[in-house]
Order: C-alpha cells, then structure tokens, then sequence
C-alpha cells in the first residue's frame, strides 16, 4: 500500500437484530437515566466531571440497533447533487459510502477504498487502482467502469455541487478492470485530498440509472450499512451491509439516523434513552456535556470554526469598507462567551486554529480586533459615498439582513450581532431559517450575511480552492469572493510539494483576507460527540491494515467500527465496576 507519495493534510495528525431485555436491565438504565438528568438539569453540573470514554473499549461485540441523533437532514444522499458539507451529512455519508482516500492520524492522504493512488512525477496523471472483489449494496461491482461512469455523469458535469472542486480533473481513462488514470490539466500535488469527500465515494451506476431523478432518495454505495428507509426530515434506517469488503465489519446490525435540530432536544433524547448516540458542535452543550454522568463523551478540536460568511455579489456587503466596518464591530470574545464557549472555543482569527501546522501568528495579530471607532468611520465613509453600492442616496443608514438558524444559542448569537453592528451605524435585520434552506440559499447565492460553520480539515489547496475559485464554476465559494493573489498563491499550493513554501503561501492568502474580510470569526469549534456507555469505538477507527485514522473530524463517525455491548456483557461490566469501588472503598 503506497503512502500517497508522503503527503499530509494540514494534520500532523452479520446477525438478527438484535433485541434487548429490558427485564433484566430496566433498572440499570432508569438509573442511568436519573444521573443523567439530575447532573443535566444542575446549574452549573457542579464542575467537569470524568466521562471520557474507557481507554480499551473491550472487545468488540456484534449485533444491535445504534440510534443516533443528528444536528440537521440533509437534501440528496446522491454525491455530485447533495449538499454534503454539514457535519450531519459527512457522519451518515460514513456508513452509506466509502471514500477512495482517508487520512490517518498524522495526517497522511491514505488509500481506503483504493487499492492505491500514484502520481507521475509531474502530478498531472494519478493512477487508482481499487481493491478487488467490492460490490456496491445492490450487488453491482465496483470496478474501473462503475468509477469512470461516477466522475462522467455525477461530477464532471455542469450544475453538479463537486464540479467546481474538480475542474483541474480534464478526464479519467480506464486502464484495466480495476485501474483508472485520472488526468489533470495541470500538476495537482494534494489531488488525493480530492478523493477523501463526495468526488471520492462511489455510488452504483445501476441503482442512479434505475431510480433517474429519485437517485437521491435511493443511496447505493459500497459502505458498511444500506438503506432501508427514508423519511425525510424524521429518520433514515440502515441495515448492515452482509457484503461488505472489509472483512468482520460492521459489528452493528442496524442504524437509525434521526434529525433533531433542536440541540435541547438531541440532549434530552439522549438522557431520557430514546437515542445512543448525539452530535454537537455547539460550545453551551459541549459545556452542558462536560457536566454529565453516566456518558461517554468524544471530543475532537479541530479547524471548524463559528463565522459570518458575506455574499461579495450583494451589496451593500460587496463593499469592502463595508465588511472591514462588520469585522471591526465585532467583539469575538463577547461571541464565544454568548455561544457558551468560554473555556472550550479560542477565539479564532483564520482558517487553522493554533494546534494546526498551518496556524499564523502573524494572521492572529494582524485580524481585525474590536475598535467600534474605526468601524463608524468605515461606515461613514461607505454612506457618504456617492457611488455606494447599495443604490441608496448619501447619508442613509446601511441596511442588512443576516440569516441565522432557530437553536437558541444561535438566536443569541444573530442578537449579539445585531447589537454590534447596530451600535457602529448598520441597521441590521434578522432572518430566521432551517438548516437545509439555509445551506441552500448559500449555495445558490440568495443571501447577503449568514451564521456559519467553517469547516477545514482538508489541504489548504483545497479548502481555498473551493472558497475562492471562480464563483461561474465553483459552487463551493459560497462568499462569492475572489482575488487574483488568492490565484497566484493557489498555484504555489497546488504544484509546490515544499511545506515551508506551502505553508508561506497560506500565511499571504490569510493576511489578504484580515483585509478583505469575506467573512469573521467567533471560535473554534469542538466537535463532540456523546453516547451511552454501552457504545463502543466512536473515535479510533482504523484502515484495513490497523493503522489508526483521523478520529471523528467535524463529529464524523466511522460506523463501521462502533459496537454496542449487549445485555450479557453490559450487566456483567457493571458488576466489574461495582466490584471495583466496593474494594477501593474498603
């Protein structure tokens, strides 16, 4: 298995269902239950307390019915259609389809549903050759064939959302059964990050040729579970996969994924027992988490961040006076504090947060801090312009909407904005919406400012690539923002394999953008991601040859590896536990 040449992300790092007996473990659980709401419902829970998961989880167990709970739905399961940029979609994407490439913990491009990747020494033409002997849900191979028809007719085609994030790709040419050569128009040194997200899962060309527009409702890919049923908006059931390739996975026998927006409710879900296992990226339930007995939880910090994104084609925010006059009204301290983030979300300044190899500390004193004097002038400027862009005449106040989610914390949030930018001249107005509306009135550019979430835990090729290319063919700049600096530095990182001059070229675009501002920040971002002790294995997940992967970036689960105990080892674990303290307090 090749290495993929060395390169790095920006890291350095078969059964029935099964049914429970709730004879013999009501008690246990209505336990579990009351400690779970009694620290829960505490202000102030009292301090942290220890709820990391075990560090050996035990031996792996098959069978049961997992229940997770999601931050929202998403659109289209169909990869080139769907809007799979949200942390609940990447988590349930993981157990439909598998991606050609992974990272593992330092951060190495790896191939896993490739066989392998190999670039020629110009990393214009990569060759992958995929494992043999793998079969989508529906029994179709996947072969050289079923790929090439993947890129021809869902990526490589106008009006697909991955279209833009592949226009280096000129072609893909089958070489033999299980071997392609992707040729670029132009050397791509990251190409293998490509692969990681939906450009990289392949679906079966019989099941999209057989539903035809309904393709989307219908997922097929060659994951550890298939569908058994969606209803949107309520929930998606999977089944285990009895065909899948990786030998002995999955250990489940059935998931339900169900999207519960409200983060209130995911909590109380999880405490009542109606749901193993919750998402969150928000710091007040991280917080609220932390606190809690009787869970496990996951965390992972990585280069997510809260923001405000602006729509460079709408004015009046096309204006970069106008946006450098939002990013200086901004207190980021006084955000992360209204999101509940204090002690657990650093505010942040760009892209990568300070853990990151390619965190700047010169970005960091360089991004605008809060001075709501020079954010007036900004605005006095902008308003007694004769030009300005808003059409309005000399003197009248900014007008603004920004559009936020329902969840309180956000709420909060949108109002704190609001409070800011008002207090230097704006006239701000709030909109409220759902995630899936939201997500799609970014990407169709029907918007003018939005609370975001600014995940990054790709290349940075990539990343600035898909945020700043040509809006006409990159659907992924959602700020509609582009620079020909972005460009020139955008080359550097795309054929330059040196990572002090990679990591220089970040650094330049970062500066440009403490400038332009497309958009601010609040802070980084935890994913976590909670369950009942009897789930097993949410973060170290491992490919076909054990080396261990990247964990659960963005509450991104690896469902393939998570287990549940069943009632025989479950009771018997508790015994070990009770027997334990018994003796320790003696």
């Amino acid at each position: 298995m090749t290495d993929l040449t060395g390169l790095t992300g920006k890291r350095p790092a078969f059964r029935h269902l099964q049914t429970w007996s709730l004879s013999r473990y009501f008690v246990l659980l209505c336990l579990t239950s009351i400690t779970l709401l009694l620290s829960a419902c505490s202000p102030g829970g009292g301090g942290y307390v220890d709820n990391a998961p075990p560090a050996d989880p035990g031996q792996p167990v098959y069978g049961g019915h997992l229940r997770v709970a999601l931050e929202g739905e998403t659109n289209n399961w169909l990869p080139g259609r769907g809007n799979h940029v949200a942390p609940a979609a990447l988590t349930v994407a993981m157990a439909l389809f598998d991606p050609l490439v992974r990272l593992d913990h330092e951060g190495r491009f790896q191939p896993y549903l490739a066989e392998s990747v190999t670039p020629n020494e110009n990393f214009d033409v990569w060759t992958v050759r995929l494992r043999p002997g793998v079969q989508f849900h529906d029994g179709t191979a996947l072969d050289a064939e079923a790929l090439k028809w993947n890129f021809d007719n869902l990526h490589k085609r106008q009006g697909s959302v991955t279209f833009g994030s592949i226009r280096d790709i000129d072609r893909m040419e089958i070489v033999d059964d299980l071997t392609v050569n992707y040729f670029l128009t132009r050397s791509v040194v990251p190409f293998p990050d490509m692969l990681t997200r939906a450009v990289g899962w392949p679906v079966s060309p019989t099941a999209v040729q057989r539903y035809g527009e309904e393709a989307g409702l219908y997922p097929v890919g060659t994951g550890p579970f298939q569908l058994v049923e969606w209803r949107r908006d309520d929930r998606l059931e999977l089944r285990r996969n009895d065909n899948y390739w990786r030998e002995g996975l999955p250990y489940l026998d059935a998931i339900t994924f169900r999207p519960l927006p409200d983060e209130d409710a995911r909590v109380a879900s999880l405490i009542s027992g109606d749901m193993d296992v919750v998402q969150t990226l928000r710091q007040h339930i991280v917080d609220r988490l932390r606190r809690m007995s009787g869970i496990y939880l996951y965390e992972q910090l990585g280069n997510s961040s809260g923001s405000a994104i602006f729509n460079a084609h709408r004015p009046p925010v096309d204006d970069y006076r106008v946006r450098q006059a939002l990013a200086w009204a901004v207190d980021p301290e006084a955000l992360v504090e209204v999101l509940g983030g204090r002690g657990i979300s650093p505010v942040q300044t760009q892209y990568f947060n300070e853990d990151s190899v390619w965190y700047s500390p010169r970005v960091a004193a360089a991004w605008p801090q809060k001075d709501q004097q020079r954010a007036r002038e900004l605005v006095s400027e902008y308003i007694n312009d004769p030009q300005r862009s808003d059409g309005l005449a000399v003197g009248e106040p900014i007008a603004l909407e920004l559009m936020c989610l329902p969840e309180q914390s956000l709420v909060d949030l949108a109002q704190m904005y609001q409070a800011l930018w008002n207090a230097v001249g704006f006239d701000v107005r709030l909109r409220q919406v759902e995630q899936a509306t939201q997500i799609q009135s970014v990407i169709s550019g029907d918007y003018m400012t939005t609370c975001w979430r600014t995940s990054n835990e790709q290349d940075p090729y990539i990343i600035l690539n898909n945020d700043f290319g040509p809006p006409d063919v990159q659907p992924l700049n959602y700020t509609n923002f582009t620079h020909p600096l972005i460009d020139e530095k955008l080359t550097v990182l795309r054929t330059e394999p040196d990572f002090d001059k990679r990591k220089a070229a970040v650094e330049e675009v970062m500066m440009l953008l403490t400038e332009q501002v497309p958009n601010t920040w609040t802070g980084s971002t935890p994913s976590a991601v909670a369950t009942q002790p009897r789930v097993r294995n949410i973060k170290d997940w491992t490919f076909p040859d054990g080396r261990l992967g990247d964990g659960m970036p963005v509450a991104q689960v690896s469902w393939a590896q998570v287990w549940m105990l069943d009632e025989e080892s479950w009771l018997a674990e508790q015994a070990a536990v009770s027997a334990a303290a018994e003796e320790a307090g003696e």
